[in-house]
């Protein structure tokens, strides 16, 4: 591993994280950007709000499946290499995405916009990881965790003002240019990262994951417009146990397993994972439903809310760095396990949250989940990039991805199931009846969902706990 200092003279490091942090950001906005375009884009294809919604999911959806697989073909043929290919795909898919002409044609062309974002998610920390001495590499990962705020933050902001002065197809197109000057950069600036750990993709593997996250992430997209304890529910929920379990056989008996379930007996890489999963499915459920708080409650516009909903990727960004970079110096047991306890209490804060309540009342909450977030991401993505050999460094990488995404999915597929079972009681119970306090009801429902979203991270930070005192190298 390159042990060159992490230095503002040293134009190397500094040039590979920029580039990573670059492409980060263009992946996470491109995640959020076109929710804001949603009607828009409903319009111009003259098509109905459920197939609109793949305009999002199927984006999100190849990400997804594809995070593992992408992330052990960086790590045979080359991690470089990878991202290369991976943003040229990303600017062709956005060049598809601005020239679509159906539903159809937008829904395939995401599609392939995200094989290439999950190319560059894949490859990005392990790149960096790779690139970086240990004693540094929380301040690096640090870095990378405030581009994914940052493209959360601008998403919904800088897609209004384009779709409203520009037009929708110029979301994508502005991919275009970016993309090509760093795919051009890395090609021409980084050199070496491509060296081959040998071995072959394990396709079978490839499919029945790619096939188990699949089936999971749908069920959790759709269970509750279906019923979570509907037949088809229950279909969808088992052929994903069915293909994760095959999975796991099929990996145990392989030669060049896909993900070395070895990994997971190393407490650094277990851990990390599961808490990964706790943070994001804590907190994901607070931008989700907070605006609805906001506009039906406290009677805020849609220009009022977005300023409110940002300081919370704001801190995120600004703290991100700052932990990873302490954590360099005495390890991530102690800002995991706090980070999480912090998310937990603000959650369990921001239940006092009532029809009264000020704009300022909920920035000082969401800026509390956002920074204890912000202590635990960086020490915990360190923590499992540090944890791997460096030939399984793409497999981590992806590996971190893939339970930010699930986390995210999970976590508002179980606050939005708490909302509406608590809404559905209320309608049962004859509170609802022509009394007009549905609003009410669905804070209600808000408070008990952000209670079972602060016991996630409660159960994140004490697994997180068990860590070693410090597992950071010197």
């Amino acid at each position: 591993m390159n042990q060159t200092s992490f230095a503002p003279g040293n134009a190397r490091l500094w040039l590979i994280l920029s580039l990573v942090s670059v492409g980060t950001f263009m992946n996470t906005l491109d995640m959020s950007i076109v929710n804001v375009a949603m009607p828009a884009l409903k319009a111009a294809f003259h098509t109905t709000f459920a197939v609109s919604e793949w305009f999002v999911l199927s984006y999100t959806l190849v990400i997804t499946i594809l995070l593992l697989t992408f992330g052990r073909l960086g790590d045979l043929f080359g991690r470089r290499r990878l991202y290369v290919t991976g943003t040229l795909v990303f600017a062709a898919g956005s060049l598809s995405c601005g020239l679509s002409g159906s539903a159809l044609m937008m829904i395939l062309a995401r599609a392939f916009q995200g094989i290439g974002a999950s190319m560059m998610m894949s490859a990005g920390p392990a790149l960096v990881t790779e690139a970086f001495p240990a004693r540094e590499r929380g301040k690096a990962l640090g870095f990378i965790g405030s581009a994914v705020a940052l493209g959360l933050l601008a998403g919904p902001l800088v897609g209004g003002l384009i779709v409203q002065y520009a037009g929708w197809r110029w979301m994508f197109f502005i991919n275009i240019p970016v993309g090509l000057v760093l795919a051009g950069v890395i090609e021409k600036r980084v050199s070496g990262f491509d060296t081959s750990c040998g071995g072959r993709l394990d396709v079978p593997g490839a499919a029945l994951m790619a096939l188990s996250v699949a089936t999971l992430v749908m069920g959790l997209f759709f269970g509750e417009a279906l019923g979570w304890g509907s037949p088809a529910s229950m279909t969808i929920f088992g052929a994903a146990v069915i293909f994760g379990a095959a999975f796991i056989l099929l990996e145990q008996r392989v030669s060049n397993p896909l993900l070395d379930l070895a990994l997971f007996r190393k407490p650094d890489f277990s851990i990390g994972a599961f808490a990964g999963w706790t943070n994001y499915a804590a907190l994901m459920p607070v931008p989700v439903f907070i605006p609805f708080y906001l506009a039906d409650l406290l009677h805020y516009q849609p220009h009022q809310i977005g300023p409110i909903i940002a300081s919370g990727p704001i801190t995120l960004a600004i703290v991100a760095p700052l932990a990873g970079a302490l954590s360099d110096r005495i390890g991530p047991r102690i800002l995991t396990t706090v980070g999480l306890l912090t998310v937990g209490g603000a959650l369990l804060w921001m239940r006092t949250l009532t029809p009264e309540s000020t704009w300022v009342q909920v920035v000082m909450r969401l800026a509390c989940a956002s920074f204890g977030s912000a202590l635990f991401t960086s020490p915990n993505s360190s923590a499992v990039m540090g944890s791997v050999k460096r030939k399984d460094l793409g497999i981590a990488s992806g590996t971190i991805s893939l339970v930010r995404n699930l986390g995210m999915v999970s976590g508002v597929a179980i606050a939005g199931a708490i909302i509406t079972t608590v809404k559905r009681g209320a309608y049962v119970s004859g509170e609802l009846a022509g009394n007009g306090v549905e609003h009410v009801v669905f804070l209600q429902g808000l408070k008990s969902a952000y209670f079972a979203c602060a016991l996630i991270a409660f159960i994140g930070a004490a697994v997180s706990a068990t860590r070693a005192p410090q597992t950071s190298e010197e």
